[in-house]
């Protein structure tokens, strides 16, 4: 089985990205779906004001899976700027939300993609409803200098790191440049929001984190996840034997024309015995599985 974990999927979709295509429609990412073994995605509406394309209903979300019976598992998306004043939003707000999206069979939050600093009291506070309520969240981080979308920290994730030592109970999945960039030490601001080439130097920030807080897992998706792997093959062998538990495979398909070389990568590192085939099964389906109550 493989189950991909980071997908962003529309009905209908109508706007194209600059000098692109539309996000995958149903039908589209079905396609790819098919033609690499994959059995089931997560879908991750982007419904924060800077994401970078269309706003998606969670009722769509729910059309597309009734569409694919048992291929699709629907995240929601809740932006901490919830139309109150933000001195006045309370953890409830959110979880008022939350548990009506869980009811529906929603299985986490995300991709929360808000140009927030990590340690905002309303992100604080969405955070800790989503501890409550059971849902892992699915996060990209950028820097303050960046004009993109995510939550910002700086180099080596300090604010990252206190909001996971203040919610110790809640599974955060990094992904995006500036986490994957954090596998290697000596991060410079260069790099820190890009995809470095180099070889990963010793004391990475992210090793530091996953192995201090339980609830950090890495998803692997997009350019910037199988880039941390393949600039440094032996290291990534490695990498993945001590976190066998806690990476999941994700593609990150925004266009059809996207051509994500994740799974192919995977099967030749297991067929040459670099990665065990139990660490393959782990990271492929069955960590996401514990870690969203599948019971696959």
């Amino acid at each position: 089985m493989i189950i991909d974990v980071h997908a962003h999927v529309f009905a209908f979709p109508k706007i194209k990205l600059r000098g692109s295509t539309t996000f995958m429609a149903m039908e589209d990412q079905i396609a790819v779906m098919d033609a690499k073994g994959v059995d089931k995605a997560v879908i991750l509406p982007l419904n924060n004001a800077e994401s970078p394309t269309e706003h998606q209903s969670f009722g769509e979300v729910l059309y597309i899976c009734a569409q694919y019976p048992g291929r699709f598992i629907p995240f929601c998306n809740v932006d901490p700027r919830l139309p109150l004043r933000p001195d006045l939003i309370k953890c409830e707000d959110f979880t008022f939300l939350l548990e009506q999206y869980r009811e529906y069979g929603c299985k986490g939050l995300g991709e929360f993609t808000a140009r927030m600093y990590w340690d905002d009291p309303s992100v604080l506070m969405l955070l800790e409803a989503c501890e409550k309520v059971g849902f892992p969240v699915t996060f990209h981080t950028i820097t303050a200098d960046v004009n993109s979308y995510g939550l910002i920290d700086e180099i080596g994730l300090p604010r990252l790191e206190k909001a996971l030592a203040k919610f110790p109970n809640l599974k955060m999945f990094g992904h995006s440049p500036g986490f994957w960039s954090e596998i290697s030490g000596e991060v410079t601001a260069q790099e820190k929001n890009g995809c470095s080439k180099t070889a990963v130097k010793p004391g990475g920030k992210l090793k530091d984190l996953m192995r201090r807080y339980p609830g950090l897992y890495g998803d692997l998706s997009a350019g910037s996840g199988l880039n941390a792997l393949m600039r440094d093959p032996v290291h990534a062998y490695e990498f993945i034997d001590e976190f066998q538990d806690r990476l999941m495979l994700g593609l990150d398909y925004c266009s059809v024309r996207n051509n994500m070389q994740h799974i192919e990568w995977f099967k030749a590192a297991r067929a040459a015995g670099h990665v065990s085939p139990e660490a393959y099964e782990k990271i492929t389906w069955q960590n996401i599985n514990k870690a969203i109550n599948l019971g696959l």
